[in-house]
């Protein structure tokens, strides 16, 4: 799950590591982990650098949230629910 957030809203406290890769569309990807445990925090592409994506299952407060889009369904699996309404993708665009 990933949460678009600019990139100046948010304050991440605490130590963090980031690992740099390319993605299949050639982007460059920066995942922002917590060195201790390794998840992720957020990442960011290098070609959209005020915008990152939230990793938000590891905000304290998750109730308020209610995905908008679902990605990569043609590589879900057939037990993954799609809420109605939720606009469901084949692949990222």
């Amino acid at each position: 799950m990933s949460m678009p957030v600019k990139k100046d809203s948010l304050t991440v406290t605490g130590l963090t590591k980031q690992v740099t890769r390319t993605a299949d569309s050639g982007n460059e990807v920066t995942g922002v982990f917590c060195p201790e445990c390794g998840v992720r925090i957020y990442h960011v592409l290098k070609s959209v650098q005020d915008v990152v994506s939230l990793k938000p299952g590891t905000l304290d407060d998750t109730s308020w949230l209610r995905p908008g889009s679902f990605i990569w369904m043609k590589s879900a699996q057939g037990w993954v629910p799609v809420p109605n309404g939720v606009k469901a993708l084949e692949r990222q665009t």
